[in-house]
């Protein structure tokens, strides 16, 4: 009797909204540690993943019992805006939203912001009676009229929401959403599984690292120009690319390491494919790209850092998951907030402040000081990682 009533049990469906197009390793961490977190819980979970690659999806995570749904033009949509998600919605049991999707720039750009194709999307799964989840999320920057109207409406149709950092929780209470059901976690990335010592020895070898010297790690995007804002004059590309150039040389001589750049997203391979341009010690340079790699050997190459310096808030995020120290490169507050969060705000530069002789010495600074970071890391990645690991039981008990 207890046989058919397991095997008449409906088996349960989440839709997963974020960034799952493939060309970023940190939102495919999300998106693995997230299915893999919440099927240990419930292997019998089916997921629909709304995206504008679905080999991605199918070639990725079909372990998982993940199905993509097109978001490609020709099925009516213009990213999330359309059709297929809306339809997805109103098959499964929950909707889940994730990374960093709650913001309000360009508000009125589907193919660049989602926020305000969730004003329409969510109402609609509450009024199929669907459950709607934010998965340690990062919320903001929140800066227009509108923009909070929208985060507001939707924030009040949710039933739990759990979030990655501190200011998260500031922003969703100046909009008097219920702090009952807001709970501080951590960023879902933290529990992705790295690729194994062997294999990642292996790649090593194939891109022929040299590892008679310490490796340091570096990353920056192309949002140079863009997203950062130093409250002076704007950052001129060109002069920023030459001024990391000219540091790296110097720390490839000063400090006798082998420098390895880090693309976590197909746009930023070209940025930085010209900083080595400009570099004079090539020779001690490598570039390891997601377009090459999964997320999870990124991860695992990143553990055989001794310092990484990065831009993108994943790329920290899988550095310091391996216990690698870091130094961020601030272009926008959830990189500072997650420096706050594992208690290393010193571990910073702003571009306020930046110039060559500053990031050099920070850089210096933070080498010496490699072994105190770990130990820190050490203790507090453990923390974070048992935050971040509250979420799926709470998704699975609201299933």
């Amino acid at each position: 009797m207890k046989k058919n009533q397991k095997s008449n049990k409906k088996i349960k469906s989440i839709t997963l909204l974020g960034s799952s197009s493939g060309r970023n390793a940190g939102d495919a961490a999300l998106l693995n540690s997230i299915m893999a977190d919440l099927k240990k819980l419930d292997p019998n979970l089916r997921f629909e993943i709304p995206t504008i690659n679905p080999s991605f999806i199918t070639k990725s995570f079909s372990k998982y019992n993940a199905k993509p749904i097109s978001m490609l033009p020709w099925h009516f949509s213009i990213k999330m805006l359309g059709f297929p998600t809306f339809l997805s919605v109103a098959r499964t049991d929950m909707t889940i939203i994730f990374d960093a999707i709650l913001f309000d720039r360009a508000l009125y750009n589907p193919l660049f912001n989602f926020l305000s194709t969730l004003y329409f999307l969510i109402p609609f799964a509450k009024r199929k009676g669907k459950k709607i989840v934010y998965y340690n999320v990062g919320v903001g920057p929140i800066t227009t009229t509108i923009g909070k109207k929208m985060l507001k409406k939707i924030s009040e149709m949710t039933d739990l929401i759990t979030v990655r950092d501190s200011q998260s929780i500031q922003i969703l209470k100046s909009l008097k959403i219920p702090e009952s059901k807001i709970f501080l976690t951590a960023d879902a990335a933290l529990n992705n599984t790295p690729s194994t010592e062997e294999h990642t020895e292996k790649i090593l070898s194939s891109e022929k690292i040299e590892k008679d010297k310490p490796l340091l790690g570096f990353n920056i995007n192309t949002y140079i120009d863009t997203w950062v804002e130093t409250g002076k004059e704007p950052i001129n590309k060109s002069s920023f690319l030459k001024d990391i150039a000219s540091v790296l040389d110097k720390v490839i001589k000063d400090l006798d390491v082998n420098v390895i750049f880090f693309a976590t997203q197909h746009m930023d391979i070209p940025i930085i494919s010209k900083v080595i341009d400009y570099i004079k010690n090539k020779d001690k340079v490598n570039l390891i790209t997601n377009r090459k790699y999964s997320n999870q050997e990124i991860m695992g190459l990143l553990g055989k850092m001794e310092l990484f310096v990065g831009m993108r808030l994943h790329s920290l995020i899988l550095a310091s998951a391996m216990n690698t120290p870091i130094l961020g490169l601030i272009y926008q507050d959830k990189v500072r907030n997650y420096l706050k969060e594992l208690n290393l705000e010193k571990q910073k530069i702003e571009f306020s402040n930046f110039s060559a002789d500053n990031l050099f010495n920070i850089i210096k600074k933070s080498w010496y000081e490699r072994e105190e970071i770990k130990k820190h890391l050490t203790i507090r990645i453990e923390e974070l990682k048992k935050k971040a690991k509250k979420t799926p039981k709470m998704v699975i008990d609201l299933l």
